[in-house]
């Protein structure tokens, strides 16, 4: 290089490392806000936001946790995969704009068929320049049986009375925030709008302090669920369903065992001559640790056991023969949650090992093989999986041994949209697809 532009060269390099209007410190930092979607749609099937470059799964009814995004613009869109693998989009929006120290919270409301999405934007004070023994606290409502409903926050026992509505909200929208007294022994109740009809109780409640506290009124699908709510509470990265201590259990019971007919009693609650391989209509239970007996044809003691019963949810119970080594009882039973909600291009099922043997439990759609796919479980012993969902398609379940040497049994059918299915492998080495 010539000497001349050799120091044209140095004096411009110069010239840029000296700006006044330039700080190294600062102008690399990039400012973040806060994003959070809450899936509050009754009929949907885990979603995808894809928002910018990022991607974030979503059931229902569920509020990821907070995340964090540079302040800009983005794009973005809600979208699942139908029932022959194709994208469908939910809804989508544009310029969607992430403000510094500010948190946007996608309510996903409405139904897939006519969604409602709301973006709601506020500042966002993080919990160390909150005052002590206070929090924020609001809600958001997308009840299909009930338009409008009256929110109330009170001390545990307080009479419902007595009490003025914290809040009243309509379906489809949301309230704005209330700074409330932080702490346990606070009770949160949901009305119909103007009337005492209570739709949802939480029983003891503790507020964290110093938190913003965001609760989501959603469909409810357990016993009598037309006439309660169900309430997803979110502060922080938790996000958890409350118990509705104003709703009941629901149970039936199922016959599995080699006895011809199980007569069953739950606490208080009798299941007469239940045939096997069949199931008992659903009763109305008492909840939590409650006794259990099953009798046969004779009146012969078969079982006598506690099970865990859980508020709010419909749950089976079923009896398989007692084929352990150490066995004391000629049956031994368990209890499974039952799901009846209609999911958009999804069936719902679960799995009910009530062999002895720890097994592999496989899902396969067609054309798929247990060499090339991962188990959906595995080394089950005897107990059931959760509810899950998988495409309304053809579907063969295989259940193989623990060391995955040996196929132990097999079922191949078609799966209706918005139906819910049992899959019940017994000791006797049968798998049995139950139509709930």
């Amino acid at each position: 290089m010539q000497p001349g532009l050799l120091l044209l060269a140095i004096l411009l390099l110069t010239a840029c490392g000296s700006d006044p209007g330039f700080d190294k410190r600062t102008d690399f930092i990039v400012e973040d806000g806060l994003v959070q979607f809450v899936n509050m749609m009754p009929d949907s099937p885990d979603l995808i936001m894809l928002h910018g470059l990022d991607r974030t799964s979503s059931g229902f009814p569920s509020a990821p946790a907070i995340e964090a995004r540079p302040v800009d613009k983005y794009d973005w869109r809600i979208a699942y995969l139908n029932s022959t693998n194709d994208e469908v989009t939910v809804a989508e929006g544009e310029d969607q704009q992430i403000s510094e120290d500010g948190l946007s919270t996608f309510l996903w409301m409405g139904s897939l068929r006519q969604p409602n999405i709301q973006v709601v934007d506020a500042p966002y004070i993080r919990s160390a320049d909150r005052p002590a023994g206070i929090a924020d606290i609001w809600f958001a409502s997308n009840l299909t049986n009930h338009p409008m409903v009256d929110i109330y926050l009170t001390a545990l026992g307080a009479e419902l009375a007595d009490a003025s509505p914290l809040a009243t909200v309509t379906s489809g929208s949301f309230t704005s925030r209330f700074s409330v007294n932080a702490g346990p022994g606070q009770q949160l109740r949901i009305t119909v709008a103007g009337s005492n009809a209570l739709l949802f109780d939480s029983g003891a409640l503790e507020i964290p302090g110093q938190a913003e506290d965001f609760y989501a009124l959603v469909d409810d699908f357990g016993p009598d669920g037309a006439n309660h709510a169900n309430v997803i509470r979110s502060f922080g990265p938790d996000s958890l369903p409350l118990r509705d201590e104003s709703q009941p259990a629901a149970v039936r019971v199922g016959n599995y065992s080699e006895q011809a007919t199980v007569t069953a009693m739950l606490g208080t609650n009798l299941y007469p001559n239940v045939n096997k391989q069949t199931r008992s209509s659903s009763q109305e239970t008492q909840n939590g640790v409650v006794n259990f007996t099953a009798t046969d044809a004779n009146d012969v003691i078969l079982e006598e056991s506690e099970l865990t019963v859980s508020r709010g949810t419909f749950q089976s119970i079923y009896s398989f023969e007692n084929n352990t080594t150490d066995a004391t009882s000629v049956t031994r039973s368990l209890v499974i949650a039952d799901a009846f909600r209609l999911v958009r291009d999804r069936a719902v099922f679960k799995f009910v090992n009530g062999s002895n043997e720890l097994v592999d439990f496989y899902v396969l759609r067609p054309g798929q093989d247990v060499d090339e796919v991962a188990p959906f479980v595995n080394n089950l012993g005897f107990t059931g999986t959760q509810n899950s969902r998988t495409l309304a398609n053809t579907i063969n379940f295989v259940v193989r041994n623990a060391e995955n040497t040996e196929t132990l049994a097999s079922k191949s059918s078609p799966l209706q949209e918005g139906i819910s299915y049992t899959l019940v492998f017994d000791t006797q080495g049968a798998l049995q697809l139950l139509t709930d």
